[in-house]
């Protein structure tokens, strides 16, 4: 469904990517893992145009383009097909919760404006927010918002939801409930990858896990083998520093 091929980026003399591919199948969860400056961000955003590689491929539904030169009519086709959720909810201030679900939908999108508004309703039906369509980020908790920043994500129906760490920016006890809408939407059967540092998440819910560092993929596998049998040092290294007392493999 999607695979990217040997992405490289820099930022000045700073190569953040070297090199990385991965694939993604229809209904997969693919959870990314690894420390902070280890690529994981930068790879989401190059997946979705927000950063131009300096060198990649990106092949969505048999289609490969160059992720370095692609024109903006190709950039255009291709995030059509995906939604993107951001850390720090990149709400519309001066948006209610419904006006920033039809944002996208309408402005950007074109569709008509009585389908726009069905479909706004449903998705925030959908992430538990009915009740609140007509307020303003102001007026909603953190979790709340990122719920909101979901809703519109999922309301053009995307082939994949690209998601860059959707849990950092809440306080603890709002993670739960953004995990949960997330949760849904992989027992539904749509196709995720997540750049989280929720490892419970990673390992009910992920179909594969992607662990990076210095900018490239260090290993990858399913959840009960990378986490219960990690073939690399450096990944065992992770794992113990970010899951104390829970994990105490050795190589």
């Amino acid at each position: 469904m999607l695979q990217v091929k040997n992405v490289h980026k820099s930022f000045g003399s700073n190569e953040i990517l070297k090199g990385v591919s991965l694939e993604v199948k229809k209904g997969d969860i693919v959870v990314i893992l690894g420390p902070s400056g280890s690529g994981k961000t930068t790879l989401l955003r190059c997946i979705d145009f927000l950063e131009r590689a300096d060198q990649g491929s990106i092949l969505f539904d048999g289609i490969e383009t160059d992720m370095h030169s692609a024109s903006k009519a190709n950039i255009a086709r291709l995030r059509k097909k995906m939604g993107f959720v951001f850390q720090n909810y990149n709400l519309f201030a001066n948006r209610t919760a419904f006006g920033n679900v039809m944002e996208g939908l309408a402005i950007a999108r074109k569709i008509p404006k009585a389908e726009a508004e069905a479909r706004a309703r449903e998705v925030l039906d959908q992430v538990g927010l009915s009740d609140r369509r007509d307020y303003y980020p102001s007026q909603l908790s953190g979790g709340q918002q990122q719920r909101v920043g979901i809703a519109r994500a999922i309301a053009p129906r995307p082939d994949v939801i690209l998601f860059d760490e959707p849990t950092s920016a809440l306080d603890p006890e709002l993670v739960g409930e953004v995990l949960n809408v997330m949760k849904s939407l992989a027992r539904s059967g749509s196709t995720m990858v997540v750049v989280t540092h929720e490892m419970q998440f990673a390992r009910d819910v992920a179909t594969k896990v992607i662990f990076m560092d210095g900018g490239v993929v260090v290993e990858e596998g399913t959840p009960k083998e990378v986490f219960s049998h990690p073939k690399e040092a450096r990944t065992v290294q992770f794992l113990r520093n970010i899951m104390p007392g829970e994990f105490d493999y050795s190589i």
